[in-house]
């Protein structure tokens, strides 16, 4: 199992405990998640276009671009979440497709005029996985398309996971995980202990570099830095 399908058991966690969303909000609060406006920021008034949504979770991000005028297809590897997303889109009165895939291994065979990250790209672990990740959205995106990032980064000259105990972040911006002994994934002994990988943590400007060395163009950026160094997010409109 890649390490990023254990997002459908939590997904069933989630959805077991009565929760809609992965930060366990409520309809109400899912538009006004900050990621929703910070795009707000870069859409400078645009309220027409396709948006393919990627790593959707039940569809916060949808719902607030559909509600703005967009037309969007929502993806996540968890069917769960894209059950959820369905129920709470009929509830909204809002027209959103669902669809559920491997966002590195996608091909709908369609062009869209914005595609965005919610939240997915820090959950991709491995070069491999990334590079996959970052073809996709070329391949989706149109000529004059834009791609939107949302992703969590690291303080350079701070590691909040040190004295975790349960997390691990090394040299290379990969948090490990012990996780459970239950979970079906490859595991990896470091330290005499077993780890999964769990998050991509690089520094701002190593996810600069990513991007660019991608073939992106960076129009906008911004970081925003949390209080505890450990919810920093790189922020980017790119073409």
């Amino acid at each position: 199992m890649k390490y990023y399908e254990l997002h459908e058991s939590f997904w069933k966690q989630l959805s077991n405990n009565g929760h809609i969303s992965w930060d366990r909000e409520s309809k109400d609060e899912l538009m006004s998640r900050e990621r929703n406006l910070e795009l707000e920021n870069f859409l400078d008034g645009t309220r027409n276009g396709t948006v393919l949504d990627l790593g959707s979770g039940s569809g916060s991000q949808s719902f607030y671009l559909s509600k703005q005028g967009f037309t969007c297809t929502a993806v996540d590897i968890s069917q769960t979440a894209i059950d959820i997303g369905k129920e709470l889109s009929r509830e909204l009165g809002l027209e959103i497709e669902y669809l559920c895939y491997d966002v590195c291994s996608l091909n709908l065979n369609r062009k869209f005029d914005i595609v965005t990250d919610s939240c997915v790209l820090h959950c991709i672990v491995t070069d491999e996985d990334r590079k996959s990740f970052y073809n996709s959205v070329r391949l989706h995106m149109r000529v004059d398309g834009r791609f939107f990032i949302y992703t969590m980064i690291r303080n350079e000259a701070h590691n909040p996971f040190k004295d975790n105990g349960y997390l691990l972040l090394d040299d290379n911006g990969i948090l490990w995980s012990k996780g459970s002994e239950s979970f079906d994934v490859d595991w990896t002994e470091i330290n005499g202990e077993k780890y999964f990988p769990h998050r991509r943590l690089y520094t701002a400007e190593q996810q600069r570099s990513e991007v660019l060395n991608h073939g992106f163009q960076i129009e906008k950026e911004k970081i925003t830095i949390g209080s505890d160094n450990s919810s920093s997010m790189y922020i980017a409109w790119l073409k």
